[in-house]
């Protein structure tokens, strides 16, 4: 029998730490930056994370005494961006989900040509949000998805003034992500009975992440 699921996630500081280097690597590579290894004021915030990454040779310090990303950070980064884009389906594909017609919202999706149709449509109360059902059933972690809809969303890097708002990063920003995954739909959830019986839980799970996998394969 499939394990359940430990309610509430929880995160310690390594796992926060781990997320903030994906984070820094990311927005190095992405952005093009090299940062000087004299922190100012608005990076002094991110000693240790930069600390963690020299240890892990994942950055090296250039001829211009400047943070760049080496080999082993770009090979990281390339793994990191793989399981960034699968992730990203599982957002798309399960986000909205009808459990009792049984119907995906993609299945819909060349019926709305424009952005604010289909935001609209997505929109409606009938829409279930899978996503951390799904992840949890194929033993991925949820925060991790989560982490990753927040760097597609912008949630981390600079403010407006320049300045970083790592403290987002190592600190209440986590709050918001374990919200997110606690109090989202959990697969054991998904069992229910009706006039034939009992549907098991696993039984409906299974179903909808091969419905799901039929119409990705068909976009």
């Amino acid at each position: 029998m499939k394990k359940l699921p430990e309610l509430p996630y929880q995160l310690d500081d390594t796992q926060k730490h781990h997320f903030a280097r994906l984070y820094l690597l990311d927005y190095m590579i992405q952005e093009e930056v090299k940062i000087s290894i004299l922190l100012d004021e608005k990076s002094e915030d991110l000693e240790s994370i930069f600390d963690e990454l020299m240890a892990r040779e994942l950055i090296e310090i250039d001829q211009q005494q400047r943070y760049c990303v080496s080999h082993e950070g770009l090979a990281l980064h390339q793994h990191f961006l793989k399981r960034y884009r699968e992730n990203m389906a599982l957002s798309d594909i399960f986000c909205a989900i009808d459990l009792e017609r049984g119907e995906f919202a993609f299945s819909f999706y060349d019926d709305y040509p424009t952005k604010p149709e289909w935001e609209t449509f997505l929109n409606e109360e009938r829409w279930d949000d899978l996503r951390i059902a799904v992840v949890e059933y194929l033993n991925n972690d949820p925060v991790e998805l989560v982490f990753m809809s927040f760097i597609n969303e912008s949630r981390f890097g600079r403010d407006a003034d320049g300045n970083w708002q790592f403290d987002l990063l190592l600190g209440s920003v986590w709050d918001d992500i374990l919200e997110i995954c606690n109090q989202s739909i959990h697969w054991p959830e998904l069992g229910y009975k009706d006039e034939e019986g009992e549907v098991k839980a696993e039984t409906v799970i299974k179903d909808i992440i091969a419905q799901g996998n039929d119409i990705l394969n068909d976009i």
